[in-house]
């Protein structure tokens, strides 16, 4: 099976991770996404990151019923894109894999640890996010990456995170059933 590694903090997961991952399924790219919560974030402040199970059941309740989302744990706590990669690829042998991301992420890509290598192990599914016309980089040329189709995301956990602590609504920013796990654990006060 074609495979699709969604690596990410996902504190928390929002419908437009969920939507992302639809859409590259619906459209045929892959197979399968499969979801791999990561204990930090090499590009981000991880000081007040949400404990990673909370994160992993978030989740495990937002794919619930989604054919062909799966949340895996390949034990990340911490590690690099490369890692995740090379992880997914010993223990599951059999697919070929691919690296979802948004468009966000390009320009920051060269000083991710390895990229060259990445690049060698999978092709890029690159999601668009507003707001990054310069999807550029040296080492991305037009051979790698699989530019998505699909109406940009405008949304992200930090403002999913930001609503959250002053008290406003994310009705419509995430799943239900996750705002329900956040408020009855607490989460994001």
């Amino acid at each position: 099976m074609k495979i699709a590694l969604f690596g990410g903090t996902f504190d928390p997961v929002h419908n437009g991770h969920v939507r992302a991952t639809e859409e590259i399924i619906r459209q045929g790219i892959v197979d399968e996404v499969w979801f791999i919560p990561v204990q930090w974030h090499a590009f981000k402040d991880n000081v007040n990151v949400t404990f990673l199970e909370h994160r992993k059941a978030m989740l495990k309740i937002a794919v619930q019923g989604k054919a062909g989302i799966k949340v895996i744990d390949l034990n990340e706590n911490p590690t690099y894109t490369l890692d995740t990669i090379l992880k997914a690829k010993k223990k599951f042998p059999e697919h070929e894999y691919f690296w979802l991301m948004g468009t966000n992420l390009v320009e920051e890509f060269s000083s991710w640890k390895n990229p060259k290598q990445v690049l060698k192990e999978v092709k890029l599914i690159l999601f668009p996010v507003p707001g990054n016309e310069r999807e550029q980089n040296d080492l991305i040329d037009s051979s790698n990456p699989i530019r998505v189709e699909a109406k940009e995301i405008d949304l992200s956990s930090t403002i999913v995170r930001e609503r959250l602590q002053r008290g406003e609504s994310v009705e419509g920013l995430v799943d239900s059933k996750v705002l329900e796990y956040i408020e009855g654990n607490n989460l994001y006060n």
